[in-house]
Parts: structure tokens; sequence; C-alpha cells
């Protein structure tokens, strides 16, 4: 997961992201330095914020192509220049989280831009469930 915390870098997101078009800066904050999920917090509005995760351990299999024209909005040439958010949702009074592996967000590690990346044709699941056990 991207290393940060809200008193660290802001993350910007040049072009916003879907459903929030004008909210450009955000923290990852994170209860525990290795926390599995995160809250993606807008600076402008502190009340917005969204679950995410890196997808890694909880997707096995999951190998997004993300276009190179995409990545390269925000000055990703190369993959050690990027990390992979996607966004969480609890469902099942917390017993099932759903994954968004259809957007997943590439943060560039150095500038801190990022981009949400749609993959309409890769056929990854909007909603990809994970059981968590606690």
């Amino acid at each position: 997961m991207v290393d940060t915390d809200p008193m660290q870098d802001v993350i910007h997101t040049p072009d916003g992201l879907p459903g929030f078009a004008t909210a450009r800066s955000w923290v990852l904050e994170r209860s525990q330095p290795d926390a599995m999920f995160g809250v993606l917090r807008n600076v402008e509005s502190p009340g917005v914020g969204l679950l995410v995760t890196e997808p890694w351990d909880l997707a096995p299999g999951y190998e997004p192509d993300l276009p190179a024209e995409e990545l390269a909005r925000i000055g990703i040439d190369t993959p050690e220049q990027a990390t992979v958010l996607v966004v969480a949702t609890i469902a099942d009074g917390g017993a099932t989280v759903w994954l968004n592996l259809a957007a997943p967000i590439a943060v560039n590690v150095d500038s801190r831009r990022a981009r949400q990346v749609i993959l309409d044709r890769q056929g990854w699941p909007l909603r990809h469930a994970v059981s968590v056990r606690g």
C-alpha cells in the first residue's frame, strides 16, 4: 500500500475520480502501517473517503493491463513507478468485501499523482467478493 499518512504527501488526482470530479487532493489513512485496508480521504472534503487496498493478496491472479497512455498522464513510464489500489465496499455486516477490479487507481509513487483507470474490455469484475474473517 502507498506509504503515507495524513501528515505526509498528498496524492493528487489531476482529473479527479469518477463520481468525485472536483476532489483532487487525497491522503491515505491507515490504522496501522501494515493494515490491509486504508481510507483514501479527500483533503478538501474530509467527510469524503474511499476504502481502498492493494489487490494482490485478496485477488490472486489479478493482472490488469493498464494502458500506457493512461499511465503516462500521471508520469508513469515503468512498473517500478506505480502502485495499484482498488476501491473496496463492505457488505454482509462486514463478512464480505467487494473489490472493484474493473477500475483500479494507479498511483505514481514518485510524484504522488494518481488516476483511476477504467478497464472496460479486460473482463475484470466490478464486484469481486472476498471473504474476510477476523
